[in-house]
């Protein structure tokens, strides 16, 4: 009896235990998502792809597609706001457990579905928005504050907020870690997110980052009316001109190969583009004093006219090439009724002077005294990710890694080091002892910052331009020679990279490859060995690139003029 008794009880407990323990939900079916209820979000398609070739909504095929669960959906956090997203989720015994969220360019109003295909194809659940607003629209949404904020971080903010709930509803848990990547606005983007939401992502990849936003569209105004008549135009020939001359002087510079067709360091190259200028009675195979003088413009940079003060870094040396179409042609060159180039021309007309039908507006008119005050004062905060405050991110255990392509026409690779370098302002060896080089040593515990000689925007040029960055993929994927292996490989196993072997490649055949050095290192050649090796390179420090203090960085990084806050 007592031995029933006992059995009795142990059942109960038994089933009262088993009542009391939390069980798995059960995971949606991919057309199940339809039905999934998020905050002022509607998902509006759920399905299933089956593997191989899939056709993107804007059109875009992309091949060796494995199957997955193609989900799109729609946030209106105000009245006005329409964030469409996509969140692409391998089939569960796909998944590596991971998120990557992917950035955008530009003014952004597309869906980035060709930087979703890399993540999927490897394992991640993928996700991606246009940030509020579509390219057919008028940019007429640059006049609105809320749907500003939504393209400038809040989009992206709750993409991320949703893609890890619609994860956890598919395969039944969150991810286990989760990425970001993405290149330009994506940059600035990426560092909005280690700035504003330091909790949305584990590891974050940012490259050649518009973050200084505002000042940033000065500069490609500035380049604009440096180079707007027909008088200082500069000609494809002119500029390979200019790039030959400044390699031929400086391309051996901070144990540089002089046969290289880049620059190691720009930063140590000291050019005067006077060489160059014609003789009397030349007028070939030279520059025109007009020519001249607008060369100096560019790579002295945003200037006040009326102070003498630089208000942004000028474009790098070893840029010249890339000014025009090799690089894109993004800034020269640009007559009135086109308008200056890439963002700024609609920045300026629609948000800050708001121009009326038919929205014409002279660029060259623009104050580069005056309209900056307007704009620092009224714009900044929710243009810019200037804040060098990033201890709520170390502090959530956040690893953050900035490059940018030393070759770079558009963004000016300086700006990327003078934020690198307020965001060591921040640390206790600088706050306390004053120390720069302890200080940039303690901000490498979890932000590095690669500087890729000779690419471009992004991606291109002729220098060692391909490690799997946002804009550049094609190389292998494990950590040493991709970056967001490398990445992983940090966050999850506390290994920083030390170096990452990037490739020059043609149509897919490899022609060399370099480290990328984590800053103030660069790349040096061992003295043996061939120099299209990496192997022939050891990555080491540069001195000269550690300033005495970080004031000038604090100043032209735009930290001085942040406002941090959500």
């Amino acid at each position: 009896m007592k031995t029933k008794s006992a059995l009795l009880c142990l059942a109960i407990a038994l089933a009262i235990a088993i009542s009391l323990t939390p069980t798995r939900a059960r995971a949606a079916t991919c057309a199940g998502l339809i039905g999934l209820h998020l905050p002022d979000t509607t998902i509006t398609l759920a399905q299933l792809q089956p593997p191989g070739t899939f056709t993107a909504p804007n059109g875009q095929q992309f091949h060796n597609m494995p199957a997955f669960c193609e989900v799109q959906g729609i946030s209106k956090p105000t009245s006005v706001s329409a964030i469409n997203f996509a969140v692409w989720l391998p089939l569960p015994s796909a998944w590596n457990g991971k998120l990557e969220g992917v950035g955008n360019g530009g003014l952004a109003g597309a869906i980035s579905y060709s930087a979703l295909v890399p993540g999927l194809q490897r394992g991640f659940a993928t996700a991606s928005t246009d940030t509020g607003h579509t390219p057919t629209e008028p940019q007429l949404w640059l006049e609105n504050q809320d749907l500003v904020i939504d393209y400038s971080y809040r989009g992206l903010h709750l993409t991320t907020v949703n893609a890890k709930a619609i994860i956890a509803a598919f395969y039944s848990r969150a991810p286990s870690f989760s990425y970001y990547s993405g290149c330009s606005t994506g940059g600035k983007q990426a560092l909005f997110e280690a700035q504003r939401y330091p909790e949305d992502y584990d590891g974050i990849i940012g490259g050649d980052a518009a973050n200084f936003w505002t000042h940033q569209m000065f500069h490609e105004d500035w380049v604009g009316q440096a180079t707007v008549t027909p008088a200082t135009n500069l000609s494809a020939a002119n500029l390979e001109l200019l790039n030959n001359t400044v390699l031929q002087q400086c391309a051996t510079k901070d144990h540089g190969i002089a046969t290289d067709p880049f620059l190691l360091d720009p930063q140590d190259c000291q050019f005067d583009p006077k060489v160059l200028q014609c003789s009397a009675g030349q007028s070939g195979n030279c520059l025109t004093a007009a020519q001249v003088e607008t060369v100096q413009t560019i790579y002295q940079g945003v200037t006040n006219p009326r102070t003498g003060e630089q208000l942004y870094p000028g474009l790098p040396l070893g840029s010249e090439l890339g000014w025009g179409p090799a690089g894109g042609q993004f800034l020269i060159n640009r007559p009135i009724s086109e308008g200056s180039g890439v963002s700024s021309y609609d920045f300026f007309r629609f948000t800050v002077f708001q121009i009326p039908p038919p929205y014409f507006w002279d660029y060259t008119t623009l104050n580069f005294d005056s309209d900056v005050t307007l704009v620092d004062k009224n714009f900044s905060s929710v243009f810019n990710s200037t804040n060098p405050d990033l201890s709520e991110f170390k502090r959530h255990g956040g690893k953050l890694i900035l490059y940018h392509g030393y070759a770079d026409p558009l963004i000016p690779p300086a700006n990327t080091i003078n934020y690198y370098q307020s965001v060591a302002s921040t640390q206790s060896p600088y706050r306390l002892l004053h120390s720069t080089a302890l200080a940039l040593s303690e901000t490498q515990g979890f932000v590095r910052l690669f500087l890729v000689p000779g690419m471009y925007h992004c991606a291109g040029g002729p220098g060692a331009n391909i490690f799997n960055g946002a804009a550049n993929q094609g190389n292998p994927t494990d950590p040493d020679h991709d970056i967001l292996s490398a990445l992983d490989l940090w966050v999850t196993r506390h290994q920083a990279p030390d170096e990452v072997i990037a490739s020059n490649q043609t149509n897919g055949v490899i022609n060399f490859t370099r480290p990328l050095c984590p800053y103030p290192q660069n790349a040096r050649y061992k003295g043996t060995g061939s120099t299209s090796d990496a192997a022939s390179f050891i990555c080491a420090d540069d001195e000269d690139d550690v300033p005495r203090n970080f004031n000038e960085a604090l100043r032209l990084s735009g930290a001085l003029i942040a406002k941090p806050g959500r």
